[in-house]
């Protein structure tokens, strides 16, 4: 599905990343002015249009100037739904490194995040952190006051994503996805998936991660709805697929297993939809049977890492051909076997470039006739090396 911007989607694109660069600021400030008062984002029974999610955003923006950011600093923002999204742009906005991390792992950013920060909190303020703090809920609270005008910036701030963010600690990585080469990857990563301005979105992805950072540019990119639900069980997301009316479901193997054994378990008609999106777990042949019993021959998979965001998509028809693929590489992106030579047929460790850089990841995978399979992790020790 092609992208059909009309001369004056161009024209304000072009205008909003001539003053922020191609940063999320510009895509949010050429949505506002776009979709204006259509539904942007939705979390639990909260919606924000895009016209309100700017605003919001300069607003912050304009408070965290006057009260909290005495010269550049790092915004860190460890909470979900509403308060990232409003923060990440307000960041964007000022020019600032913004970065994104899990909410249930405030801890472990003790000694990972800079001392002097601002950081966003769902619980209660971390008594290590230096740097000043603020709620969530007290930062989208206080999006909605009015402030006074705020000057342009020349300074572009980077995007930082963390990894190991789960279960070890938090390491840091510039995500760059949303330089000139990333605007070039978010729309290649459309045009392969296919969403629509038409669209609403339910995904599974937690927000912070780069799966939800990129549903968020593309909902700002075509004007598609995006139902943030990372928390939320299964019979939760059944009831927001029916309630939004939503068309396109996102979310890891596990997610939609357990979507399925849900389903399963009471009865229920699979909730109607045109696409599935599967990524960040191995997705094996058997699930995809039971989401095609469920829903026909409609799911996408695919496969990135944090430093480069979304490298390869596996079409609907590539997924009931060859179940296990990932797809082949997205315009503006590459994907190979180290050694070998780009798009040849061979087995061994998989090498990524997305985002303007080249990353070795620990994946064994399999390339044949221009498709990756991701076949596990590599062997610990030397012989995987």
């Amino acid at each position: 599905m092609r992208l059909r911007l009309s001369p004056r989607d161009v024209g304000v694109l072009v205008r909003a990343t001539s003053r922020r660069g191609p940063t999320l600021a510009a895509l949010a400030e050429a949505a506002a002015a776009r979709f204006r008062d259509r539904t942007a984002l939705v979390v639990g029974d909260r919606s924000w249009s895009f016209a309100e999610l700017w605003r919001r955003a300069e607003r912050l923006a304009g408070v965290w100037h006057r009260e909290s950011l005495d010269g550049p600093r790092t915004v860190v923002v460890a909470c979900e739904g509403a308060g990232l999204v409003v923060s990440l742009l307000a960041g964007s906005r000022l020019g600032l490194d913004v970065w994104l991390a899990h909410p249930g792992r405030v801890a472990a950013l003790e000694h990972v995040i800079p001392d002097d920060a601002l950081l966003v909190h769902e619980e209660d303020a971390p008594a290590w952190h230096r740097g000043p703090t603020m709620p969530a809920e007290q930062a989208l609270a206080r999006s909605d006051e009015e402030g006074g005008p705020l000057a342009d910036t020349s300074r572009r701030g980077r995007l930082v994503l963390m990894t190991a963010g789960t279960t070890g600690t938090p390491v840091p990585h510039v995500a760059r996805q949303f330089s000139v080469w990333g605007l070039r990857q978010l729309r290649s990563l459309h045009e392969r998936i296919g969403i629509a301005s038409t669209d609403t979105v339910l995904a599974c992805w937690p927000l912070h991660q780069g799966n939800g950072v990129q549903l968020v540019a593309a909902s700002l990119l075509t004007g598609a709805t995006l139902v943030a639900a990372p928390r939320s069980r299964p019979h939760t997301r059944v009831r927001l697929l029916l309630e939004r009316g939503a068309t396109m479901l996102s979310g890891t193997p596990t997610q939609l297993g357990r979507l399925l054994d849900h389903l399963a378990e009471t009865g229920e008609t699979p909730p109607p939809v045109r696409r599935i999106v599967s990524g960040s777990e191995p997705l094996d042949a058997r699930l995809v049977a039971r989401l095609h019993d469920a829903w026909g021959p409609i799911v996408c998979n695919a496969y990135g890492t944090t430093e480069t965001g979304t490298v390869t998509v596996a079409s609907p028809d590539e997924v009931v051909a060859h179940p296990g693929t990932v797809g082949r590489a997205i315009p503006g992106t590459q994907a190979g076997i180290v050694g070998h030579p780009t798009g040849e047929q061979a087995e061994g460790r998989v090498w990524v470039r997305g985002a303007g850089r080249t990353i070795i990841t620990d994946d064994r995978g399999r390339m044949d006739d221009g498709r990756l399979t991701i076949l596990g992790r590599m062997p610990a020790g030397p012989d995987g090396d």
